[in-house]
Parts: C-alpha cells; sequence; structure tokens
C-alpha cells in the first residue's frame, strides 16, 4: 500500500472522464510526484486518448458490486460507500471529479495538514435530530433518531473527503445502507452517500472541533451572492457541481483549465463544461 495519494471515480458516462482529466492536470500542475489513482467502471474510461489515460498514475476497475443493489438497480453513489476498499494509499484524499484545483494552494499541503484526521469530510453545520418535522434534504431525521438513536447528525458533502487506512467509517456506513430501516429519497438514479456516511460518523462519534469546514467552493452554497476569483482562490478547490452552472464559474473553471493544460504541455485542449442538466436526463432539475 503507497503512503499517500489521490482518489478520483469516474463511472460510466465519458463526461466524469474528460471532467476527471482536467481535474489531473490540475493536480499534477501543483504536485506533479503526487500519485493519483482512478477507478473506472462502465465504458467511459475507456474512450479518453490513450495519452490522457496515462497521465493516470493507478487505474482501478471498479467491482459490479459497488455501483449495484441487493436488486442489481445501479446506484453509482454506492461507490463512496467503498472508498476504503478501492484506494491503493494508506492516506487518501478522495475528490469528486466535477472540480478543479485552485492555483494558489497544493494538494500535497492540504493532505499533510490532515494527517492524523482517521476521517474528515466537508461540513457545513450540525444538526439535531430532534424536531418531528425536521428533514434533511434526503432523509427525515426524526426518522432517523428513532432508528439509530441519534441526537445529532453532521450536514455533510461527500465532494471532499480525507481518510486513512485505519477509518471503520465505511464500513459502518455500508451496514446503516444494507440494513434499509430508513427511508432515503433518490437523487438522479441513485441514493445520496452522505446519508449513510452522516449517520455512520454520528455512530462512531466523530467530532470536530468546528462545525464548519468548508475547504472547496461551491457557488450555490452561497447563492445569491457571486464571488469574486479572488475570493474563490482562498479555497482548495472550486466545485462544478450541480445541474447548472454560472458563466462566472464556468469561466473561471476553463480559464484555470487552459493554464494548466498549456503549462504541463499537455497538447490537446481542455474539455469544455457543458451543465449536466443537458448531458444526464435525470438532472434536469438538480
Amino acid at each position: 500500500m503507497l503512503d499517500k495519494g489521490i482518489l478520483l471515480v469516474a463511472y460510466g458516462h465519458p463526461f466524469y472522464a474528460r471532467l476527471a482529466h482536467n481535474l489531473l492536470a490540475s493536480l499534477k500542475y501543483h504536485n506533479k510526484d503526487l500519485d493519483v489513482a482512478i477507478c473506472v467502471a462502465k465504458e467511459g474510461f475507456g474512450l479518453l486518448l490513450d495519452s490522457e489515460k496515462d497521465r493516470f498514475d493507478i487505474i482501478i476497475d471498479i467491482p459490479e458490486e459497488y455501483y449495484t443493489d441487493e436488486t442489481g438497480s445501479i446506484d453509482p453513489y454506492k461507490i463512496k460507500l467503498h472508498l476504503d476498499q478501492l484506494t491503493p494509499f494508506k492516506k487518501t484524499l478522495f475528490l469528486d471529479v466535477d472540480m478543479i484545483w485552485n492555483n494558489f494552494k497544493k494538494p500535497l499541503d492540504l493532505i499533510d495538514s490532515l494527517n492524523g484526521n482517521e476521517f474528515k469530510i466537508i461540513c457545513r453545520d450540525k444538526i439535531s435530530c430532534s424536531s418531528d418535522n425536521l428533514k434533511s434534504a434526503w432523509v427525515n431525521l426524526k426518522e432517523v433518531k428513532d432508528k439509530y438513536g441519534i441526537e445529532n447528525v453532521y450536514d455533510i458533502s461527500s465532494e471532499l473527503i480525507y481518510f486513512e487506512h485505519n477509518t471503520t467509517i465505511f464500513n459502518l456506513a455500508r451496514k446503516v445502507y444494507n440494513e434499509k430501516l430508513i427511508n432515503v429519497s433518490k437523487f438522479g438514479i441513485g441514493t445520496p452517500d452522505e446519508v449513510y456516511i452522516m449517520i455512520a460518523m454520528a455512530l462512531n462519534n466523530i467530532e470536530y472541533d468546528s462545525n464548519s469546514w468548508e475547504p472547496t467552493y461551491w457557488e450555490p452554497r452561497h447563492y445569491p451572492r457571486q464571488h469574486s476569483r479572488e475570493y474563490i482562490s482562498n479555497s482548495y478547490a472550486m466545485s462544478i457541481g450541480g445541474a447548472f452552472v454560472s458563466n462566472h464559474i464556468k469561466n473561471i473553471y476553463e480559464s484555470l483549465c487552459k493554464h494548466y493544460f498549456y503549462s504541463l504541455g499537455i497538447g490537446t485542449p481542455p474539455f469544455q463544461l457543458i451543465n449536466k442538466s443537458r448531458v444526464f436526463n435525470e438532472r434536469r432539475k438538480i
């Protein structure tokens, strides 16, 4: 097992493989010797040029049972519950591929700053499960309390996760997923992994010094406010997640991609950003 590195996932449509290649360029620009592994399934990754595939240090095939449920139906978000089984690293920084690393911070600096943390994930707040009508985006929190005896959960985003090889969070999250004790709303064609991870964190008594830790910038989090490029560059990375991306964010993203590709001498142009709502029917509204 390698000491530390970055883990990406490109499942299905080539849209994600092309975003992963853009992200890879931004990571290698800062830390060329930092290993980047990509987990792949279905046809998408295979449509990259050989030269594009070769830029990834490690390519890992995702077992089918990691992205299907007990009925055999596709559930791509379930892959994130298996990151501990997929990673080749003792210390892993997982990133969603729909982001770009910013120009003034190094990924290795973030990894090193998190050394010794069993599990660290983006947190926006801590939420009480006591209210009768309180519902997160995906699950009724009163039901979570009734089934698991949990008083509070973190409001998390799994677009960035740091974890070390001794973490038990993913194994516990898989157990919660398989138990099917709570009703979880669908997100596109799958069920949101954050529900199972936040419950596993609570069951494992994970406590952070601050209820808020947001190393990436995601514009919808600040809506309707729109921040300057200088403000956004204070974050480690900029997310382009969601069904729609504003022209402001798209322009920053494409400018950074061109800068990284040119600096690394990559002859092919970067993938131009397209709204997910134009690519995936299930993302027309979400």
